[in-house]
């Protein structure tokens, strides 16, 4: 009795498969490849990424010491250049190293470390000018130090006219008085000083022309 026709259909595929197995060692051999040779593997993705870059060493509770008497200089000069007073550097120095002590091992590499003391340094210092505004009774000549101003190696006139700058900075709201500050007195980059006071682009460089009118304004007039 002859098979349905889907049976025989199915028997005549299979047959066919089997013989063209069977011929592919033939096939293989004739072609000069050996039936035997695996193929290579195709890389790994992995293998085509990039060499990974090693991590950077985070900062090491045993080298706190070291890394705060590398800044030291630093933090106390970019505080000094922002309040204009001497007298305050060593509250913000302690305020900083203090939060620095407490905090350095979220900082996963000790390059970061002078970005971070100086972001600090400049939202303690920014708190104190602050703090410093809301006094109505502290005059204008009170709130800059002229005998800090005299700084060694300084010419008489250089001191004269720092003094007259950080004067005119004592008019100046301390947003845009930090700006400055960063911006004129410690050289920095419009970019950075936008990350250190952690506003846009365009806010730093408004609050840097606001102040830079005030600061011409001043020195013109005691011309």
């Amino acid at each position: 009795m002859a098979q349905p026709w889907p049976v025989r259909l199915r028997a005549s595929h299979h047959r066919r498969a089997a013989r063209r197995r069977a011929a592919l060692p033939r096939v293989a051999a004739a072609a000069g490849i050996c039936s035997t040779r695996k193929v290579a593997a195709s890389p790994r993705p992995s293998a085509l990424a990039p060499p990974r870059v090693p991590k950077a060493d985070p900062v090491a509770p045993d080298t706190v010491d070291e890394l705060i008497k590398a800044h030291y200089r630093y933090v106390a000069r970019l505080a000094y250049r922002l309040l204009g007073r001497d007298d305050e550097v060593d509250d913000v120095l302690q305020d900083v190293f203090l939060a620095f002590f407490r905090f350095h091992f979220r900082i996963r590499d000790q390059r970061a470390v002078r970005g971070w003391l100086a972001t600090t340094t400049v939202r303690v210092s920014h708190k104190r000018l602050r703090a410093r505004a809301r006094r109505p009774s502290l005059s204008v000549e009170n709130d800059v130090d002229q005998v800090s101003m005299r700084a060694p190696g300084g010419s008489p006139e250089d001191h004269a006219m720092l003094f007259r700058v950080h004067r005119a900075l004592a008019n100046v709201p301390p947003k845009a008085r930090v700006a400055w500050a960063l911006r004129y007195l410690e050289q920095e980059r419009i970019e950075d000083v936008a990350r250190l006071c952690r506003c846009s682009l365009a806010t730093a460089k408004r609050r840097i022309a606001a102040a830079h009118s005030v600061v011409k304004r001043a020195l013109a007039g005691d011309d």
